[in-house]
């Protein structure tokens, strides 16, 4: 049986949308160029992540108007993604009701995640009153790309904080989230 990490395309499109509010249909068709396949997603399709990657690294280089550095752009795509995601109609109900109670989402990343992944793994642990460690197993994303994600979800909850990533099996990364 094939357990290809996949996304739902509902969130795969968030990131075209924003290239389209953004750029204009100008910004989208050069999304697709420099995609290379066709940007046409069903909500509900399953999309495999490391297309996913492609995808949001390609639109933040539209979105930047430049080339960002090997070593910086998986974080910085990890963040345009929470960015995105925070966007989506299951994104906006989530962050309408809890955006203040960052802890309790990081404890519930595995129930979110289930809702946006397939074949994708998850484990909250709480490791403190201001520390949460987040496992992923069997994912396609570049380890930096969830620390920006969570580093930027962490902003956008109005706490500071540092989100450190390690490598600990082939695609099973560990983070550790530590705010003040």
């Amino acid at each position: 049986m094939d357990k290809t990490p996949t996304i739902k395309g509902i969130f795969v499109n968030s990131h075209v949308k924003k290239v389209r509010q953004e750029k204009g249909e100008e910004g989208v068709r050069e999304l697709e160029k420099k995609f290379g396949m066709k940007i046409d997603f069903r909500n509900f399709e399953d999309i495999p992540v490391r297309e996913e990657v492609h995808l949001i690294e390609c639109a933040l280089e539209i979105l930047e108007g430049r080339s960002i550095p090997d070593d910086k752009k998986h974080f910085e795509a990890g963040r345009l993604h929470f960015k995105n995601f925070s966007q989506t109609p299951f994104g906006r109900i989530i962050f309408s009701q809890f955006k203040n109670q960052f802890k309790m989402l990081m404890m519930n990343a595995p129930n979110i995640a289930g809702h946006v992944f397939k074949h994708v793994k998850f484990y909250s642990d709480d490791m403190g009153p201001k520390e949460v460690r987040v496992t992923m197993e069997n994912n396609d994303y570049p380890i930096d790309h969830f620390r920006g994600l969570f580093q930027e979800w962490m902003e956008f909850s109005g706490l500071k904080g540092t989100v450190e990533a390690q490598e600990t099996a082939l695609n099973r990364y560990v983070y550790i989230i530590r705010w003040l």
